[in-house]
């Protein structure tokens, strides 16, 4: 094989690192994933529990937040 020409085995070393690398991120990415999705959807009760909680602890100080205010001139 003359120098300098293209290397198939080098080429397909150097495919098969990327492939690995790319393996990787997915995997990393898949499980930042689960990580996210079991924070926003915890399937544990008392998790559940507190989420429910905290909505109706701002539901409520929402609401006293949006009162309209009565003019001088209102009944």
């Amino acid at each position: 094989m003359p120098t300098g020409g293209p290397d198939p085995l080098k080429d397909a070393l150097a495919l098969q690192a990327r492939v690995k690398g790319l393996q990787a991120l997915l995997e990393l990415q898949r499980w930042q994933i689960e990580v996210l999705n079991n924070r926003l959807h915890p399937t544990e009760p008392g998790a559940i529990a507190a989420r429910r909680l905290l909505a109706i602890k701002r539901s409520e100080t929402g609401r006293d937040q949006f009162r309209v205010p009565k003019s001088v001139n209102d009944p």
